[in-house]
């Protein structure tokens, strides 16, 4: 029996992933916005939760600290967010959303919101909701380092 890739959902992951974060992109700079995909991930966990530190938003969007730093140097450089050094204690650094990432949410989200819809179109509510299962279950394997 030989082993076929396009018959495991990694693979359909994987693909879906690459499309969604391209066409994102053209969506937001088609309506004058250059944000990238990755970004775009950071200002959702920031307009659910403002002033998280750099290490919980790297954990949460499963990027690496140096690969965060990076992207929220590029974020500051474009006005979406502001570093705060703690009052308290000075090493540790809450990332603030700026006037101008706050504004975002209004004009991102209906775009993002298009292209979800397109996504899901033609799929039910148990489809969904027995792929979000699945999908949570194949996060949690992974990230159970007993397996």
């Amino acid at each position: 029996m030989s082993f076929s890739f396009d018959t495991l959902p990694h693979s359909w992951i994987n693909r879906l992933g690459f499309l969604l974060r391209k066409e994102l992109a053209e969506r937001f700079r088609a309506a004058g916005y250059r944000i990238s995909a990755e970004e775009w991930a950071v200002l959702l966990f920031l307009w659910q939760k403002d002033g998280r530190r750099p290490s919980d938003l790297a954990d949460l969007t499963i990027r690496d600290r140096t690969t965060m730093t990076r992207l929220l140097d590029t974020m500051e450089r474009k006005g979406f967010i502001n570093r705060h050094a703690d009052q308290k204690d000075r090493r540790r650094i809450s990332v603030m959303l700026s006037a101008q990432g706050r504004d975002l949410q209004a004009v991102l989200v209906p775009i993002a919101k298009g292209l979800i819809d397109r996504s899901l179109h033609g799929i039910g509510i148990t489809e969904m909701e027995t792929t979000v299962s699945v999908l949570r279950r194949m996060m949690a394997n992974m990230q159970n380092r007993e397996g």
